[in-house]
């Protein structure tokens, strides 16, 4: 007896205190409510930090404190409130609202098996199935608790250059033994990002520097990308005197091993009122990819592209619903191949925060499935700034998962990593003058799979990357110059290639053998695949206006001299046909056959034989304009 009348002391005790204790607390959720409101948002958090989640176990308490820390995206500690209401039997009495704040919290933190507890309780309001956020965000956690479980483990390894302080959005040059990254200080008046750079020495990376005080400056600098040769920088800074918007994003070239030139804004086509950010720059230099908010997207921030034409970067073009979500899409990276695009965002199905994505991206900027990367590169923090190396294995990207943002190196798996690259650069020069030449460069692929068009700087130089291991079709197009043609071939896994292009002044009498001109033997119609270099060599025309060429056929010695010459014009005439038809004006075209009057070559073997069998063209002279 005298035990059960403690007992029930005890609880009025309890019960009076806890109830003493509720108040307490709805008079600090009152002021708190009224700083929320007035924006004073560091004070707000500072009473909210210093509520006991087991202190009051009112429904109504527990709510209202769960509904503030969801209000900062603290999902932790709201998770802490909404889930004691939910443990307490509050559950059927949870409005829709509070239920979905409930299964986001969960998620967000990666208590997916808690998720599937909670819409399995006999008391979950099922009509909620029915409700489009409610499906979306239960898909989500299917697959997250399922492919969490069917993931291969494996650790990323945090870099060294990692502090106290936040590393993220590294951008490395071809080389990889150079990492570019935004460091921010976390100071209580204000949080500063500069740029740092540190160099891979021995395996071992060496302390950070500052990149340099042409690239930061007083105003905040965030993302960056550097050019495979190391030589540009693009990147984002807020609220300089130039800017059209809160962030945009600016241009900067590599003075010498050290300094940075003085920033420009790359201009209104790109940059806006709205926030631009998070530049990736295409391994030619003629795609930049970055983030934004502007209007016209599919959600909050969304993934544009920029191309480089006559050296303007046009108009940006979204890249659409397959990349592009109700939610945020960041930090964009397409690999050297110029086809594996990886990208983060928050809106695809995921583990919880800003996952990092792959897909492959096809011309007009055409995109494949899109495929998550898979725990434990994803979890349910936020990860982004994923840069994958010209291997297409080794791999850069930064992670709150230990509170900070810090930058973490893996190596990616198989199914989702990128083709292994070869850095080609060059130049191209005037014969005599040895002085750089403006040109059209066209680069295909012998096998036809890809190509690529790009224009050398003012200094003459140039650079692409190619598959390792690939053979390729270069030619050069420039005014008042000859047409230069030449194939390359990549020797087994060679990491870089240096080309010297030297272009003759156009001289009536010039000649000019045309490769990869096919005819069936005993034949005169044109191989389908000749049209791709008599398109080049249209185009090559077309450009140069005033010039009038003689189209000759030869062939070897095999048959009479009759049908050689027949053969040969019949080819040429060919040829003739299909330039007009690439838009070419007939009236500065002859063709004229030769037979075997003029062979470069003996005849005394097959291969002798192929090289007397071309199409060669002849300068003949100029139109007066």
């Amino acid at each position: 007896m005298k035990s059960y009348v403690f007992i029930v002391i005890h609880l009025m005790t309890f019960s009076l205190f806890s109830q003493n204790e509720c108040k307490s607390i709805n008079r600090k959720l009152h002021k708190i409510d009224k700083l929320v409101l007035n924006g004073e948002d560091y004070r707000a958090q500072e009473i909210i930090s210093s509520i006991d989640p087991l202190s009051c176990s009112n429904f109504s308490t527990l709510n209202h404190i769960g509904d503030l820390y969801y209000y900062y995206n603290n999902f932790d500690n709201a998770l802490l409130f909404y889930f004691e209401s939910f443990s307490k039997g509050y559950l059927k009495s949870m409005n829709s609202l509070t239920l979905y704040k409930l299964l986001t919290s969960l998620y967000k933190t990666g208590n997916y098996e808690k998720f599937d507890l909670v819409i399995s309780d006999p008391f979950f309001n099922e009509n909620q199935l029915d409700n489009l956020k409610f499906i979306d965000l239960i898909n989500k956690n299917n697959f997250a608790l399922t492919h969490k479980i069917d993931s291969n483990y494996f650790q990323p390894v945090s870099l060294s250059i990692n502090s106290n302080a936040d590393e993220y959005f590294p951008s490395m040059p071809i080389d990889s033994d150079i990492i570019i990254f935004t460091y921010r200080e976390d100071n209580l008046e204000f949080k500063d990002e500069n740029f740092y750079i540190s160099r891979k020495v021995n395996n071992t990376w060496l302390n950070p520097e500052k990149l340099g005080n042409n690239i930061n400056s007083e105003y905040r600098e965030g993302s960056l990308s550097v050019s495979l040769n190391g030589n540009d920088l693009f990147f984002t800074s807020c609220s300089r005197p130039d800017s059209y918007g809160g962030c945009d994003i600016y241009y900067s070239t590599l003075i010498n091993s050290l300094d940075w030139s003085v920033p420009i804004n790359i201009g209104y086509n790109i940059n806006s009122e709205y926030w631009e950010s998070q530049p990736a720059i295409s391994s030619d230099g003629n795609m930049l990819f970055f983030s934004s908010n502007r209007h016209g997207g599919y959600g909050g921030s969304d993934i544009w592209v920029s191309k480089k034409i006559n050296n303007s970067w046009s108009h940006p073009i979204n890249l659409g619903p397959s990349i592009n979500t109700e939610g945020d899409e960041y930090t964009p990276f397409l690999h050297s191949d110029n086809q594996t695009f990886y990208f983060s965002s928050n809106g695809h199905l995921g583990f919880g925060g800003f996952d990092l994505y792959r897909s492959t991206m096809y011309s007009d900027f055409n995109f494949d499935t899109i495929q998550n990367l898979g725990y434990p590169i994803n979890t349910h923090y936020d990860e982004s700034g994923l840069i994958v190396a010209k291997n297409g294995i080794k791999s850069y990207y930064n992670s709150n998962k230990l509170g900070n943002l810090d930058i973490y190196e893996f190596d990616i798996p198989s199914k989702f990593s990128a083709i292994p690259s070869t850095l080609i650069d060059g130049i191209v020069i005037d014969s005599i003058s040895r002085m750089p030449v403006n040109c059209e460069i066209n680069i295909t692929s012998l096998d036809n799979s890809w190509t690529n068009t790009i224009f050398p700087k003012q200094d003459g130089c140039f650079y692409f990357t190619a598959p390792v291991n690939s053979n390729f079709i270069l030619t050069v197009s420039s005014p008042k110059y000859d047409y230069f043609y030449k194939e390359y071939y990549l020797q087994d896994n060679q990491i870089n290639k240096s080309i010297e292009i030297i272009l003759n002044r156009l001289k009536i009498g010039n000649k000019i053998n045309l490769e990869n001109i096919y005819f069936d033997f005993d034949d005169y119609t044109l191989k389908k695949s000749s049209l791709t270099e008599l398109k080049k060599f249209a185009n090559y025309l077309i450009l140069n206006s005033s010039l009038i060429v003689e189209i000759g056929g030869h062939t070897d010695n095999v048959g009479s001299d009759n049908y050689n010459y027949d053969l040969s014009r019949k080819r040429a005439e060919s040829v003739y046909n299909q330039l007009i038809f690439f838009g070419v004006d007939a009236n500065r075209l002859t063709f004229k056959g030769y037979g075997y009057d003029r062979p470069i070559s003996t005849d005394s073997s097959e291969e002798s034989r192929l090289i007397n069998r071309r199409t060669e063209i002849i300068v003949k002279g100029y139109e007066r304009k």
